[in-house]
Order: structure tokens, then sequence, then C-alpha cells
């Protein structure tokens, strides 16, 4: 019963309020529709949108131009491109459109389409959109007109302008792109641009992930060009972008730098193992390849090459002089060992560079003057250790023993053979027929002589095999040395040249 009562008076209110707005629509409606558009047509009937709308032909309009940033949509670096999204407002005063609100039921203002009025021809003159005339990417929103003639003039705008990048700081660079607004045809005598307040609103803009703004101071200009005798005025907003760098950083210039000081191991791999120069090879490989990637972010421009270039490059150029270096340890590695090194290399790398790097190494045969005695007193030690002779038993009392002594030099040098598969015997019963003496006597003597000649023998290629090994040691050792060395030079370029560069473009960032 009660829900039935309710639904009844809703009708019935309805009703009410349908025959009060038929009835008197001046006070349900709000303003008169008739006076709105008696007040239009009045405006329009003898306006005409292609004259400036002043009433003295001498008198300069005035245009407050003021620009709200919405979003920096994008910033197209090859091509130097920014495209940004604003919120444009603009007051004037038409002279035309003016009324007295009592002779249209107090209406003090009004919308009417701005492709009815006058508006000003402003241009972006930095323009980039080529499918587009300069500034039309202004949206034709109504313009509100109040009674005094009074115009307000609010819209969105897309606009794309040019901007030339300076990528020195790249990728801690901040880029100055200026916006310049002004009418295209009229000159400064005639439409004069003034700003609003001396920078910009960006308060509402949506963050972007790669550009911090962080100013847009606003300037008025007037400009004097060739074609004409009379200034032009201009107002130009300039939007002051540091780039967030965090990106970069962890995708370019820490992988390069970690890359470069990879290359360092290639100093402690054994030259036998021959992955020295493959490392340095795959390294600077890489380096080329974030080179490539870097450029390929930049704008192809010759005026200048940004710091992480300039990084890029001189690491390739260290690590191109490593894998030289490297190839050149590797030939004095596997040099023949029939050559000492020089003196002057002896003397400055094996004494002079091995005491200042600290390193250990063979210094018994280094110095000059005392080569050829260390080398003679080396193979002699070897000589003796491999034959130790009992000095109490002497080889004259058992021809035995010189016989087996004769067969042991035998199969050591190769290179005595006997007259007959008989072996010494039949060698020293020859010597005994010839000689007419006792076959005894001559074996005794005979093979101590055999023994005496085959211990020099052994003991001169003992002696050259000494040589050789001490001059392959020296060659070695002054590889390990100038390893050493290279690794402490190179390493102090590339983090040297990192940090100067990598403070150059921090110090510009704050």
């Amino acid at each position: 019963m009660a829900h039935t009562s309710i639904r009844g008076l809703s009708l019935l209110v309805t009703a009410v309020v349908l025959a009060a707005s038929i009835a008197f629509p001046d006070k349900v409606c709000g303003t008169n529709v008739k006076y709105q558009e008696k007040l239009v047509h009045d405006l329009l009937r003898e306006y005409s949108r292609y004259v400036r709308p002043v009433s003295n032909e001498t008198k300069i309009l005035e245009v407050f131009y003021h620009m709200k940033l919405s979003r920096i949509l994008k910033i197209d670096e090859r091509n130097q491109i920014l495209t940004t999204a604003f919120w444009l407002e603009q007051r004037w005063k038409d002279d035309f459109l003016v009324w007295d609100p009592l002779d249209y039921d107090n209406i003090t203002s009004i919308n009417i389409p701005t492709g009815q009025i006058w508006i000003p021809d402003t241009v972006l003159y930095d323009s980039a959109d080529v499918d587009k005339e300069p500034g039309t990417g202004v949206m034709m929103t109504n313009a509100v007109v109040s009674n005094d003639g009074q115009i307000f003039w609010a819209a969105p705008a897309i606009f794309k302008s040019s901007c030339s990048l300076d990528i020195t700081y790249f990728p801690f660079d901040k880029q100055t792109c200026p916006m310049k607004f002004g009418p295209w045809a009229y000159k400064g005598n005639e439409v004069l641009m003034r700003r609003v307040y001396d920078t910009g609103d960006w308060s509402q803009m949506t963050t972007n992930g790669q550009w911090e703004l962080l100013n847009m101071p606003v300037v008025e200009n007037l400009v004097h060009y060739g074609c004409c005798p009379d200034p032009f005025s201009d107002i130009s907003y300039t939007l002051e972008l540091r780039r967030k760098a965090l990106f970069y950083v962890f995708s370019l210039l820490f992988p390069s730098i970690f890359m470069s000081l990879i290359s360092f191991l290639s100093f402690y791999l054994p030259a036998e193992s021959g992955e020295k120069v493959g490392l340095n090879i795959t390294v600077l490989l890489s380096l080329v390849f974030f080179l490539l990637l870097g450029a390929q972010l930049l704008p192809p421009t010759s005026d200048t090459v940004s710091l992480l270039g300039q990084l890029l490059a001189t690491i390739i150029v260290v690590m191109s002089l490593e894998t030289a270096g490297s190839v050149i340890i590797l030939r004095l590695h596997h040099h023949v060992p029939t050559h000492r090194p020089p003196r002057w290399a002896r003397k400055l790398i094996l004494d002079r560079l091995a005491y200042l790097l600290r390193i250990k190494g063979r210094r018994h045969a280094y110095h000059d003057g005392e080569g050829d005695e260390g080398e003679k007193a080396a193979a002699q030690r070897r000589c003796d250790d491999l034959f130790e002779f009992d000095q109490q038993n002497s080889l004259l009392n058992s021809q035995a023993l010189g016989v087996s002594l004769l067969q042991q030099l035998q199969l050591e040098t190769g290179s005595y053979e006997s007259k007959d598969a008989g072996g010494p015997g039949g060698f020293i019963a020859d010597v005994a027929a010839e000689y007419g003496t006792d076959a005894t006597d001559v074996s005794i003597g005979s093979t101590v002589q055999q023994i005496g000649r085959y211990i020099d023998k052994l003991v001169g290629r003992c002696k050259r095999e000494e040589k050789a090994s001490l001059i392959q040691q020296q060659w070695i050792d002054m590889c390990v040395i100038l390893d050493r060395l290279l690794m402490l030079l190179f390493a102090l370029a590339i983090v040297m040249t990192s940090l100067i560069i990598i403070l150059k473009m921090t110090l510009n960032y704050d």
C-alpha cells in the first residue's frame, strides 16, 4: 500500500514539471534559448572572421598565450623530433563581439565555434609535422565569448617540433628544445603575442619514462626578418629536459666496462693454452657490438661524438693494442732457442722490470758477462749428476766394467757401432791383432779411450741442451714480465679513461 502511494506521488511530480516547462520555459529551463539564438544571430550577422577585430586599424591586438604541458609523447632521437601534448589557452579582445546583457536576458557569455569567429593564425615555427600544415595540431573547440568582447579559447593540441639534440654527454645528457609560436601573417604592430606567466605549466604532466622536465621558461620576442621592414611577434617556450640514464647505464655503460675488464684475464692465461688472442678478439667483437648499438640510438650527426662513443672507441683501441701485444708475446714465447735475447732486453726486462714488478725469475744467467759461465756451470752440474763415478774403483781394474760402460754409452749416444755382432769384444780383438799386443791390455786401453770420447760427447750434448733450456727459459720469463707490464699499462689506461669520461658525463648531469 505504501509502495503504491510513493509511485503515484512521483508520477504527479513529473507531470507538474512537464506542464511547467511547457507553460514557463524561461523559468524552468534557465536562460531563454531564443535569446541565445538571437544573440548569436545579432553578433555574427555582419561579422567577418577574416578581418582583424579592432575598432581602429592602428590598434594593436594583444593575444595572451599560455600552454600547459600534458605529456611528452616521444623524442625521435635519430630524426630529432619532439612530440608533445599541450593544453592551449589564448585570450584576446574582439571589438565586434560585444553586447549589453540587459538586452539579452542578462546573458554575459556564450560559446561560439572558433570556425565562425576571428582567431589568431598562430603557428608553430619549429613544426616538423610534414603531414600537416604548421600549427594545425590544435583541436578546433568552441570559444567562450564574454559580453565585453573578451574571448577565451582553450583547446588540446599535439605538436611535432624539431629539436636539435646535443649528444655529447649521452646518456647523461640534457636537451633544450625551443617551441616558437606566433602569428604567421600579422606583423608585430597588428598582433602582439603576450605571455601570461614566466614559465609554462607542467604540474599535471604525465610522467615520462625516459625524460624529466626541469623547466619551461617563456620569452616574448620581436624579430625582424629579411622579407619585411616591420618586426614579427612570437612567444617561445623552451623545454629543458634531462634524460633518465639508468636504462642506458645498465644496458650499455656497465657491460662495456665489465667486458673490457674481463679482457685482462687473458694476461693470466698461459701461452701454451692458445686462448690469449681468442679471448681478446671475442671481447673486441662484443665492444664493437655495443658501439653499434649505441650508434643506432643516436642521430647520425658529425657535429659531436658522444662521450660514451668516445669511451667505447678508446676501449676498442686499447683492446686492439692488447691483442697485438698478446700476439708478440706468443711469438717470443715460442722463440727458437738458438739465440739469446739481446743484451739490452736482458738488462731492461729480465733485470730492472722484473725487480720493479716484483717478479722472481731465473736470474743466475741474466746479467751480461755471466751468461756463458753460468751456462757452463749448470751444464757441468747436470752431467756430474748423470755420471757419478766412484773414485775408489778404477776403470783399469775391471774389463767387464769398461765393457759395460761402453755398452751403456753406446745406448746413450747411438753413435758407436761394433764391427760385428759380437759387440765390443770383436772390436778389441781386431785392435790387438793390428798392433800385435796383448788383447787384454788393448781391450782395457781401448775401452777407457772409448769411454772418454763418449763422455765428452755426452757432456757436450748436456751443455747444449742446458744452454738451449736456459735460453728458452729466458724468453719465457721475458714473456711473463711483459705480460705483467702490459696488463698494468692497459688496466691503467682503461680505468683512467673510464673515470675521466664518466666524471665528465655525470658532472654535466647534476
